[in-house]
């Protein structure tokens, strides 16, 4: 069997994510291929049994590489096996899990008619406010997502990494 792990990365959590699941798929005899799709932007699905696509919640949004993937593959991805996964900062926020997952997989997967996801995959990420920008700073400031996360006691003064790999090699292995 061979699976496709297609991601979009901003800072390189999802893209960790993306190779721990290629590994545990790796483990279970698949024969895998990595793929970021800010490198290869339209890897040939054709040949694949399964493909594993991922993206950061970034602002509310997945990345404009995992989307753009999702388009231009919609009708392929409709006839093969498709799990979708993201890196999320709700996971944090057991009040957001439920309106998380419906925003960013289940709608996600909905905008592509006649996709049926094996398995939709919601998981933590690293939050680093030292790598980004003025901009996005200044756009998580605006949706309060840095006094959340204070407020959770979560330090933001350093990187927090909030990934349960248990989780992600559970998904990953029931794929």
């Amino acid at each position: 069997m061979r699976a496709l792990v297609a991601f979009g990365s901003k800072y390189g959590s999802t893209a960790s994510l993306a190779g721990f699941i290629g590994e545990e798929l790796r483990s279970r005899g698949y024969e895998v291929d990595v793929v970021d799709l800010r490198l290869d932007p339209d890897p040939e699905v054709e040949s694949y049994d399964i493909i594993v696509l991922g993206s950061p919640v970034f602002v509310g949004k997945w990345t404009k590489e995992a989307r753009r993937f999702l388009e231009s593959n919609g009708a392929q991805l409709c006839e093969r096996k498709v799990a979708l996964f993201v890196s999320c900062s709700d996971v944090l926020f057991p009040e957001k899990i439920e309106s998380g997952r419906k925003m960013y997989l289940e709608d996600v997967a909905a905008s592509v008619p006649g996709l049926r996801p094996v398995s939709l995959g919601m998981f933590g990420g690293v939050i680093d406010f030292s790598r980004y920008g003025a901009l996005t700073k200044a756009l998580l400031a605006g949706v309060g997502t840095k006094k959340q996360l204070a407020g959770r006691g979560i330090d933001v003064t350093s990187p927090y990494d909030y990934r349960d790999w248990e989780q992600v090699r559970s998904w990953a292995r029931a794929l």
